[in-house]
């Protein structure tokens, strides 16, 4: 089989077609009461740490502009709780 034919079978038309078969496929939730859901993780009990991890529930699905500010700030608190448990206490 030559290098060409190779390219002309990855783009066989029937390939879009099983494509749009998996797209239907896909179920996709509308509303979710927030009330209704589970807490995906565990308190750790590094009040730093769980305090990081309270910030991922103030992310709103729908504003996705506002992740960005939302992981850095939870970066900068797991990052600042690190440090403190690396500093050495006197």
């Amino acid at each position: 089989m030559s290098q060409d034919d190779q390219w002309h079978d990855a783009a066989d038309p029937g390939d879009a077609a099983d494509a749009t078969d998996d797209a239907d496929d896909v179920m996709v939730l509308q509303e979710i009461d927030n009330e209704l859901m589970l807490q995906v993780w565990e308190p750790t009990g590094e009040p730093g740490v769980d305090a990081a991890l309270d910030l991922l529930d103030t992310l709103d699905p729908d504003d996705v502009h506002t992740h960005a500010a939302i992981f850095d700030e939870i970066h900068q608190q797991l990052r600042a709780t690190l440090t403190d448990i690396d500093t050495p206490r006197t």
